[in-house]
């Protein structure tokens, strides 16, 4: 259908670009597909300009008429212009500005923005003729959107506003003829607006999925291999009896012969359904897979129906209470077993038939998703777009093969992403349960509909975790809204917050800039929120209570574990652990051992040759410092260990110390050596000797 200016209100002005004008570009044209034109309505189809892995066909589909009427012309005038940035009409109107073709995503944007402008508009009772608003009218629209949607909103609107002032000279007149405050920027406010996902979702997210790659997949994997099987055998057995003529009594006989003999083996089982859907009920036997083993027709559950199936199930029902095995699911593979949240062990799950094991495939893809999208940084775009045979090896190292888009030509750009075994693996097993070659992360099952759409299969992962957790011995994860984009924020945090992470950071997030304009971007993409601080701080404690079981072990057994001046305070911290595990009759109690040592201390502040108890009353190198100095605890390069009341000496440290007397005795043997260097070398030996426990001239 045609574009009629003459049906549309406002429609008195003349675009510049005629209805025959083709919208894409012949550069543009990456695949094959239509070729819309200008006039078209109610959409342009752009499936030619070529998709990102994560869009689907319905994205290449730009719609009109879902925007007001008399904004039809504006939108598809700016559409055009993004489309065509070196278009000679653009050129021939003095539009020299839009120096780069925007993507789908952001005109389809832009149509949404322009129908939300158009609703205000009409609302408050102003036209599209955008001549005749004024700086005020822009204002108010900028603080509804604001204080209805968000702030973050904002900056999209403003964006369209902008734009609707640069396009002035090709529509009519009719173009906003001032322009609005430029939209925030996130580089120049340091804001960015990307949350990163909670801590205390992203550790049992992170546990969950790889439970899922490196415990379950075995599972499902050889369960996946074994139904298929079962599948096409019964369907090679239905087509071959169709090409027979057989009795209807004699294809009854055989079935009853069949069931006989399947009760008789000693590798028959009854598969029983492993959970409730439909009329099935969990734990009640599965007669239509039942019936696919016993026939030899493929059969089905309508070998249990009929006028011999009542007879067929009170026989097999009678072989079960007379011992005959039965088991959840329809192969004979036993589940790993796993240690669960009460204490006890068992397989993680009960078995596998058609609709557990369709679920669980599902659950073993989004899990595979997920995880390689935080190891890797990667895109969504870019995950969803690694396909069959993409792990390589570059430089030495695993890497994947992969395409960006963001900023891209349209089909976008190939390139490569070093990646770690675990990822390695997490891709590994989603090739082998993808179904697509080209897209590692789609349908998971024929007959199935499992095309991937994270924006749902992220949830749809944490809830079935969470139904499931207790006996499969996860963590459960709590509620929170996940997207994609998030992922490679928070572990861009995570990475930040490293030693050199930035410089791995700036590497895997390709930011190709000089090193100014990396700490400005890559450290602000990766600046910790502050659940995210008090996060690494609860790590670090933990850390310090695995480096002191050792001391502990070594209090508890009479050794001297510690010198120094804060020895005593030590050892009685190492003395209240030992009394409280002994109190709850947890000696062994490795979790808890740490637990209260990190409890204990709390402060504590490890160091190559000592540990600073972290006391600021104690602390020598705060004294005379101000009380904004002192609230931020002791000062490292301050240090005096051999008479701060806080300092320890362990026993891995203690050679390092002892050397250093060596060093310093066989220094002062050199008589030729000044008095005044020999007293400042002196004065370091006793400071070690105190250290030592052994001052001696």
């Amino acid at each position: 259908m045609k574009f009629d200016i003459g049906q549309y209100p406002h429609g008195d002005w003349q675009p510049v670009f005629a209805e025959d004008d083709v919208v894409i570009p012949r550069g543009r044209r990456v695949n094959s597909g239509p070729v819309p034109l200008f006039g078209d309505m109610p959409r342009w189809d752009l499936t030619a300009m070529g998709l990102a892995p994560n869009m689907y066909a319905a994205s290449a589909q730009l719609v009109f008429d879902r925007i007001p009427k008399d904004w039809v012309l504006i939108a598809k005038t700016l559409a055009m212009a993004m489309l065509n940035p070196g278009h000679q009409k653009l050129l021939d109107a003095g539009l020299f500005g839009m120096n780069h073709a925007y993507k789908m995503g952001t005109i389809r944007g832009q149509n949404s923005e322009l129908a939300l402008l158009a609703v205000w508009s009409e609302k408050v009772g102003l036209t599209a003729d955008l001549s005749r608003w004024t700086e005020d009218d822009c204002r108010s629209y900028l603080l509804e959107v604001e204080t209805v949607r968000s702030k973050y909103a904002r900056q999209s609107a403003q964006n369209v506003l902008r734009r609707l002032y640069r396009c002035r000279g090709i529509m009519g007149g009719r173009g906003l003829l001032f322009e609005v405050e430029p939209a925030g920027s996130k580089a120049v406010s340091g804001e960015i607006m990307t949350r990163p996902i909670s801590p205390e979702v992203f550790w049992p997210l992170i546990k969950a999925c790889w439970t899922y790659i490196d415990v379950y997949a075995p599972d499902v994997i050889r369960a996946r291999n074994d139904i298929q099987m079962q599948i096409s055998r019964s369907s090679k057995l239905k087509a071959e009896g169709r090409g027979k003529k057989i009795s209807p009594r004699e294809r009854r006989l055989r079935i009853d012969r069949g069931i006989d003999a399947w009760l008789a083996s000693s590798s028959g089982f009854i598969p029983l359904h492993t959970a409730s859907y439909g009329k099935a009920r969990r734990g009640e036997v599965n007669w239509g897979r039942l019936g696919m083993f016993v026939s030899p027709f493929g059969g089905g559950r309508h070998v249990f129906e009929g006028t011999c199936g009542e007879r067929r199930r009170t026989l097999v029902m009678e072989s079960i209470r007379d011992g005959f095995p039965a088991q959840y699911g329809l192969i004979a593979v036993n589940p790993i077993v796993v240690d669960r949240s009460d204490g006890t062990r068992g397989p993680w799950c009960l078995g596998f038939d058609d609709v557990s094991l369709w679920k669980e495939l599902v659950q073993l893809r989004n899990a595979c998703y997920i995880f390689v999208s935080i190891m890797s940084m990667m895109r969504d775009s870019e995950v969803q777009g690694i396909a069959a045979g993409a792990l390589v090896t570059h430089y030495g190292a695993p890497a994947v093969e992969s395409k960006v888009h963001k900023h891209r030509p349209d089909g976008g750009t190939p390139r490569r992403w070093w990646v770690s075994d675990p990822v390695v693996k997490a891709i590994e097993v989603a090739e082998a349960i993808a179904l697509d070659e080209d897209k590692i992360f789609g349908s998971a099952m024929k007959g199935m509909s499992t095309g991937f759409k994270p924006y749902s299969q992220i949830p749809s992962f944490v809830s079935w975790v969470n139904s499931n957790a207790d006996e499969r011995g996860l963590d459960r994860i709590p509620v929170e809204r996940i997207t994609p984009h998030m992922f490679r924020r928070t572990m861009s945090m995570i990475t930040a917050n490293e030693p050199d992470g930035e410089i791995a950071l700036g590497i895997t997030l390709k930011h190709n800039a000089v090193r100014a304009l990396a700490n400005a971007t890559t450290s602000g993409y990766g600046a910790a929120t502050p659940a995210w601080a008090r996060e690494f701080e609860h790590e670090q404690k933990n850390v310090n209570a695995g480096e002191l079981v050792s001391d502990w072990s070594r209090n508890r057994s009479g050794e001297i574990v510690a010198r120094g001046g804060g020895e005593k305070n030590f050892v009685d911290g190492l003395n209240r652990v030992s009394e409280k595990l002994e109190s709850v009759g947890k000696i062994g109690d490795e979790r808890m051992l740490r637990n209260l040592l990190r409890d204990e201390f709390s402060s504590i502040r490890l160091g190559t040759i000592n540990h600073c108890l972290g006391d600021p009353q104690k602390a020598l190198c705060l004294e005379g410092q101000s009380e904004l100095v002192r609230a931020e605890g002791p000062i490292p390069s301050m240090c005096q260990p051999a008479t701060c009341r806080n300092s320890v000496i362990t026993v891995e440290q203690l050679s390092i110390w002892m050397e250093e007397e060596k060093d310093l005795t066989a220094k002062l043997s050199d008589r030729r050596m000044s008095e005044v260097h020999r007293a400042r070398l002196v004065k370091q030996l006793d400071s070690v000797r105190t250290v030592l426990g052994s001052r001696r001239r």
